[in-house]
């Protein structure tokens, strides 16, 4: 009776580790949420944006110049490619304007245990 026992509990635990999907790789935290970048502090609101489709979001450059971009994600949750375009100062400014446009850039994206890695030609950051 005992093996019994022991033989539905392990297979039971295998049916619960293949329905939960196994592992700490999975995302568990939505993509299209806020997020805080870490050493910064500074936050990324994309809640609304979808895969395939253009959604446009504000931040600020350095010198704190108010930008309006377009960001375009392509992938899953968990990975994917994105581009941040047509970065412009809003309002309008051209003497601030570069500080925007410096913002366009192309990249990839993880997203594991809650921690978005995004990683361009620029370098890697994090955010939570």
């Amino acid at each position: 009776m005992q093996h019994i026992v022991k033989k539905i509990f392990a297979a039971s635990t295998i049916a619960l580790l293949v329905a939960c999907g196994g592992g700490d790789d999975e995302p568990s935290k939505n993509l299209f949420s806020i997020w805080t970048r870490d050493g910064t502090g500074a936050t990324m609101d994309i809640r609304g944006a979808s895969f395939g489709s253009p959604h446009y979001l504000y931040a600020f450059a350095q010198d704190g110049t108010k930008c309006i971009c377009q960001l375009t994600v392509i992938g899953e949750q968990d990975k994917g490619s994105f581009a941040l375009s047509s970065c412009i100062s809003t309002p309008y400014n051209s003497a601030k304007n570069p500080q925007c446009e410096a913002m366009n850039v192309a990249g990839n994206y993880t997203n594991v245990s809650a921690i978005l890695t995004l990683s361009t030609q620029r370098g890697t950051a994090t955010y939570r």
